[in-house]
């Protein structure tokens, strides 16, 4: 058990922000957001390279087949420009859009104990506990300290669970000092 006089909670409720941030995050710095993000690049490249092809293959009023071919540039190139904005986009009104719903992971109070052994997590009747020595990576933005818990759980401290930015600064160091303590790998 972590002792009593190094141990530190940190209590959050998640807000719509906090969502959007942490879909942002996903988005732009997870291997699954890229891999979205690339996937949608392809989608709008091949859709104007078929909307291209289809009034090449069949013709029509050559007006029409110019304004195609418009078109087919304008989703093809623009699509592949500003995917990574698109999927931000439809991200964030997901998530407007989700208010309140199961697909939300905690939407009540949350408890982050950082202890000298473990770190744990309370939201509910949900608690979880964490070897120091396990976590994949600890991350640090402007909105958030992002835990990795494994490849695929990540778990957001928001900044405004933090009584100001250098309180923030010390938890994820704390974090990290409490990782390579315990053993674990983490890349500087």
């Amino acid at each position: 058990m972590a002792s009593k006089k190094n141990k530190r909670e940190i209590r959050f409720a998640l807000s719509d922000e906090d969502y959007s941030a942490f879909g942002r995050y996903r988005i732009m710095y997870t291997a699954g957001g890229r891999k979205l993000v690339n996937r949608q690049r392809i989608t709008y490249l091949i859709s104007g390279i078929c909307i291209a092809a289809l009034f090449t293959v069949f013709h029509v009023d050559r007006n029409f087949t110019i304004l195609a071919y418009i078109v087919a540039a304008v989703i093809g190139i623009g699509g592949t420009l500003f995917a990574e904005k698109i999927v931000l986009k439809q991200q964030s009104d997901s998530i407007r859009k989700s208010q309140d719903s199961l697909e939300r992971v905690h939407p009540d109070e949350n408890v982050i104990t950082l202890g000298d052994d473990f770190l744990t997590t309370d939201a509910g009747a949900d608690h979880q506990e964490f070897d120091y020595k396990d976590i994949k990576l600890v991350d640090l933005t402007d909105d958030a300290i992002y835990v990795w818990m494994s490849d695929t759980m990540i778990m957001p401290i928001p900044r405004h669970a933090f009584r100001n930015a250098d309180d923030m600064k010390e938890s994820y160091k704390f974090i990290r000092e409490k990782i390579k303590e315990k053993g674990g790998k983490i890349d500087e």
